[in-house]
């Protein structure tokens, strides 16, 4: 029996819902199922490869998932790949969660059945419509059990938006920190991408009197950490949008499939604790949109993140306008203006514990 090529695209922070739905059909299918994921697990695509990637496994598949939710069907790379589903004549189901239904779904998605992911005869009529496409009778499986338990990573995915919405008011206070010490977080791997271009930028943005420096595994990450404070951490490295860990060692890019026996990485709870001990006031994550790692952060840092899928040329550009601003303006206005003089969207989300803005300067400029 021939295989059923399956595309299936979501955001990172919704990965979750991709997760399950897939393991459960993998194994009830019995591997007659081939996926290919794609989502802004790395926020920066990988040159025009990362395309090219994602336009062959579209002209592959016979079937494209579109994991929905009212953050999701306003993305354009969301609504792009199931446009371009639609053209190929690939058949377009939208998979709806956290509130979204079929009803409420736009042009292109709504022009598809829609399924709900917590409702039990739905997945009864997709896994119904998978078999009539494989000519495979219909597996036995627990869809009440499946509903529920989607319904429980609804809670965890509210959760998780009601965190990052709450860390995003306005500020009650500006507050200056004087002579911050910066340290650019990286890897091999990512150094090799070009990366180490957009970390030059960020240590020459500061006055060169400042105790700067970069890192490029766990245990020198842990070595910086504790060795005294440090206000501001840069990360330019692989982030699981899943999990939030930090990853050293080398990823599959953009799928970020561990590669090689040794994995050299820090899990969020971990990062956040040596953040803490730092007394590390500004996190930016220039390398992925992991909501994940984000939320675990904001109890000791404010955190700067990407929304969306940003190009690598944007990112150069925000980094640049961005550490150049943060020297002369509070960090809401820096990173305001780098977002509107870049184009790439990167939000701020203030700390939860400190309801504060702040604002970073030599001993010099004070």
């Amino acid at each position: 029996m021939a295989k059923l090529d399956v595309f299936v695209s979501h955001l990172t922070v919704e990965s979750k819902f991709a997760d399950l739905l897939t393991s459960c059909l993998k194994r009830d299918f019995i591997g007659l199922l081939d996926f290919f994921v794609s989502s802004d697990a790395t926020s920066i695509p990988v040159g025009s490869q990362w395309f090219e990637e994602v336009l062959d496994a579209i002209r592959r598949a016979r079937l494209q998932f579109v994991v929905c939710s009212s953050d999701s069907v306003r993305r354009p790379w969301i609504n792009y790949e199931a446009g371009a589903a639609q053209v190929r004549d690939v058949e377009v189901v939208p998979l709806c969660h956290s509130g979204m239904t079929p009803a409420q779904l736009p042009v292109p998605l709504s022009m598809a059945e829609g399924v709900v992911l917590t409702d039990a005869g739905s997945l009864r009529k997709l896994y119904a419509r998978l078999a009539a496409l494989l000519g495979s009778d219909i597996p036995g499986a627990d869809f009440e059990a499946y509903a529920a338990t989607f319904r429980e990573l609804e809670e965890e995915y509210e959760s998780q938006r009601a965190a990052g919405a709450g860390a995003g008011g306005d500020a009650a206070e500006e507050r200056i920190v004087e002579d911050p010490r910066v340290l650019c977080v990286s890897s091999e791997q990512y150094l090799a991408m070009g990366f180490a271009n957009q970390l030059q930028v960020v240590l020459e943005a500061f006055p060169h009197s400042l105790r700067h420096n970069r890192v490029t595994s766990s245990r020198e990450l842990r070595n910086e950490l504790m060795a005294g404070r440090c206000e501001i951490v840069h990360v330019a490295a692989y982030v699981c949008p899943r999990s939030g860990t930090l990853y050293f060692s080398p990823v599959e890019l953009p799928s970020g499939a561990r590669k090689g026996e040794e994995i050299d990485s820090v899990r969020a709870e971990a990062f956040a604790m040596l953040l803490r001990d730092a007394h590390t006031r500004l996190v930016v994550i220039a390398s992925g949109d992991s909501l994940a790692l984000a939320t675990t952060l904001l109890n000791v840092a404010n955190v700067i993140a990407p929304g969306d899928i940003v190009s690598a040329q944007a990112m150069a550009s925000w980094v640049q306008n961005f550490y150049e601003a943060l020297r002369r303006k509070p960090l809401g206005a820096a990173c305001e203006l780098a977002s509107a003089m870049s184009r790439a969207p990167m939000k701020l989300l203030r700390q939860q514990v400190v309801a504060s803005d702040l604002q970073f300067m030599s001993a010099e400029e004070a």
